[in-house]
C-alpha cells in the first residue's frame, strides 16, 4: 500500500528521484549506455550506505566498498568466457558478495553489489569497452567509500568485525552461510541458463532466483506468489499505459511511476512497478507481444529454481560440521 504522506515528504521524494535519475543519467553520459545499470546499481549503494553501517571496521569496510565494484566489474567479464568457467565464476563471487556484505543480515547490504553483478553478467561488454565500465565501476565506488566512511568516522565500531575473522566464524554462522551457498548456487544457475540460451533478457531468470530467495523459506515463499501476481497485474496495466495510450505521454507515464513508486513499501505492489518498467524498457529490443510471455516465462523459471534451492534443507551438513569439529 502507499504510505500516508505529508507535503513535506511529497517535495523531499520528488527531490530524491530528481537526484537519482540525473545520477543515472550523468552516469550514462560519462561511461555509456551498456553501463546505464552500473550506474543504478552505484546509486543503489550510495543511497543505502549514506546511513548504513555494514558491521565492519571502518577502515576495511571503506577499502572494501571501494574495491568490490570494479572487482566485480572484471569478474563478470570473466565469466563470459566460457560457460563452465562462468558457472564457477559466478559461485564463488556470490557465495564471497553474500558473505562479505551479511555481517548484519538484516540491513541487506550486500543488494547494490549483487544486482552489480547480475547487471554486469546480464549486460555484457566486449574487450575494447570493458576498460570503460572498470573505470566507472571503481569511481562510483570510491564515490560510496567516501560518504561512507564521512558518515561513519566519528561511529564506536568496537565491536564491529574484522575482514579476516568473518570466515572463520561460519560455523557460528550458519544462517548465513546457508543462505549465501543458496544465493550462490540458485543465481548461478539462472546465469548459466541465460547464457546458454543467449537470450537478451536472460537476466530477469537470475533476478527473479535473487529476489524472491529470503534466509527463511516462508519469506521465500510469499515473494513468489507476490512476485507472479505482480508480474501479471504489471504487464496488464503496461498494454494499457504504453501500448493503448498514445506514445507521446510515455515518458510522462515513465516518470509519474517512478514517482509513485518511491512511496510504495509493499513487495506485492513494487513488483507492479519493476514489471512496468522492465516491459517498457524492453521495447526497445522486443515487441510487447514477445517481451510479455518471454518476462513472465521466465519469471516462473526463476521462482521455480528458487523455491527448489530454498526447499534444499543445509542444516543437517552444518549440524555434522560442527559436531566434527567439537
Amino acid at each position: 500500500m502507499l504510505k500516508t504522506v505529508k507535503f513535506k515528504t511529497l517535495v523531499s521524494k520528488l527531490i530524491l528521484l530528481i537526484f537519482i535519475l540525473t545520477f543515472v543519467m550523468g552516469y550514462n553520459a560519462l561511461f555509456g549506455e551498456s553501463n546505464l545499470l552500473m550506474g543504478v546499481a552505484i546509486i543503489t549503494g550510495l543511497l543505502m550506505f549514506l546511513s548504513m553501517d555494514i558491521g565492519i571496521k571502518k577502515i576495511q569496510a571503506t577499502l572494501l566498498l571501494a574495491i568490490s565494484f570494479p572487482i566485480i566489474g572484471v569478474l563478470s567479464y570473466l565469466s563470459g568466457m566460457n560457460p563452465v568457467l562462468g558457472l564457477i565464476i559466478h559461485l564463488v563471487s556470490i557465495f564471497l558478495i553474500m558473505m562479505l556484505f551479511s555481517e548484519k543480515l538484516e540491513t541487506k547490504a550486500f543488494l547494490p553489489f549483487m544486482l552489480c553483478y547480475v547487471f554486469a553478467q546480464g549486460n555484457p561488454v566486449i574487450y575494447s569497452e570493458i576498460k570503460v565500465r572498470i573505470f566507472g565501476l571503481l569511481a562510483g565506488g570510491i564515490l560510496i567509500a567516501i560518504i561512507y566512511y564521512l558518515k561513519h568516522r566519528k561511529s564506536d565500531d568496537s565491536n564491529a568485525m574484522n575482514l579476516q575473522s568473518i570466515f572463520r566464524q561460519l560455523s557460528k554462522s550458519p544462517l548465513r552461510v546457508e543462505y549465501a551457498i543458496k544465493m550462490a548456487v540458485g543465481v548461478s544457475i539462472g546465469m548459466l541458463i541465460g547464457d546458454l540460451s543467449h537470450a537478451q533478457k536472460g537476466m530477469w531468470i537470475s533476478l527473479t532466483i535473487f529476489s524472491i530467495m529470503q534466509p527463511h523459506f516462508t519469506h521465500s515463499k510469499e515473494r513468489v506468489k507476490h512476485r507472479l501476481m505482480g508480474n501479471l497485474i504489471g504487464a496488464a496495466v503496461f498494454v494499457v499505459l504504453f501500448i493503448m495510450l498514445p506514445p507521446q505521454y510515455s515518458m510522462l507515464v515513465t516518470l509519474a511511476l517512478s514517482y509513485i513508486y518511491m512511496f510504495v513499501v509493499e513487495y506485492r505492489i513494487q513488483m507492479i512497478f519493476v514489471t512496468i518498467n522492465a516491459l517498457s524498457a524492453a521495447l526497445v529490443l522486443f515487441d510487447y507481444s514477445v517481451s510479455i510471455p518471454m518476462r513472465i516465462s521466465f519469471i516462473i523459471l526463476g521462482a521455480c529454481i528458487g523455491i527448489g534451492i530454498s526447499l534444499i534443507n543445509l542444516k543437517g551438513l552444518f549440524a555434522r560440521r560442527g559436531n566434527a569439529s567439537s
